[in-house]
């Protein structure tokens, strides 16, 4: 059975990634693993003193699934669901818990009130959209727990390398149409551009467009595209302090699910 982690601090934001991956895991008959990362808090004073037990932490935690598990039964009553309370660091734990479970899918929400927006868009959040192995779906507010029908992967220069195996199996899996689209500076000499995906039936369309983020919107917006997918690759430290990178930008201004799949190693 295909696992889908839905990582929660119980805001308004991480019960619509629920809602979403619950969507998603009942097209798959898959089961959705919802994750809570507590930390114990210290009182800011010259003497750090412990301001609640892990046991009580635990405790609410594990009220907190409950609750949402019970709501996210109301929507899908035959889904399979699995909870994991941990005491650590957010990153670590998921990326542990992926270790052990090997999941499908990572969904999470993005502008919350919470701790969900500091998670994805601080560089914890980045981190793990650039260094986790498992595919990553960030959902907007205004997305609604709708089957994706159609998914877009903008890709780069043909030299970019390119998860094959894992676009593949994501496709296939959610049974969505792809398109493949790269964006191009008007002036630059046209290239021929085929299909980096082996075994897909994709429709490639080359965009010209001088602003990257414009030439993306104006194709999912015309061609009404459910998901976009990037795939993120690695910067240097200096790369990530002096430009900002096509994934955060596309992450913090669309308002449809994207997908992050990382190249292979």
């Amino acid at each position: 059975m295909k696992q889908i982690v839905v990582p929660t601090d119980f805001s308004a934001s991480a019960e619509n990634a629920m809602m979403y991956a619950g969507r998603l895991a009942q097209k798959i008959q898959g089961e959705v693993v919802l994750l809570h990362v507590f930390q114990i808090p210290v009182s800011m004073s010259e003497v750090p003193v412990l301001m609640i037990s892990a046991e009580e932490l635990k405790q609410n935690a594990d009220m907190g699934l409950h609750k949402a598990s019970e709501m996210l039964l109301r929507a899908y009553p035959s889904l399979s669901i699995r909870t994991e309370s941990r005491m650590g660091e957010v990153t670590e734990e998921l990326n542990d818990l992926c270790e052990e479970i090997k999941p499908f899918l990572i969904v999470t929400g993005k502008h919350g009130a919470g701790g969900l927006e500091r998670f994805f868009f601080g560089s914890t959040s980045l981190s793990i959209v650039r260094h986790t192995s498992t595919p990553v779906i960030v959902v907007p507010e205004k997305a609604g727990a709708t089957e994706p029908r159609s998914v877009a992967l903008a890709v780069g220069d043909q030299s970019d390398p390119i998860p094959q195996e894992k676009i593949r199996n994501f496709v296939e899996t959610l049974g969505t149409s792809i398109h493949v689209i790269h964006v191009q500076p008007e002036r630059s000499e046209p290239q021929e551009f085929g299909s980096p995906v082996e075994g897909l039936n994709a429709t490639v369309k080359t965009i010209k467009d001088d602003e990257f983020l414009h030439g993306i919107q104006t194709y999912l917006q015309e061609n009404s595209i459910d998901m976009l997918m990037i795939l993120p690759h690695r910067h240097s430290f200096l790369e990530r302090l002096t430009i900002k990178t096509h994934t955060e930008e596309l992450l913090r201004k669309l308002d449809i699910p994207v997908v992050c799949i990382r190249e292979e190693e």
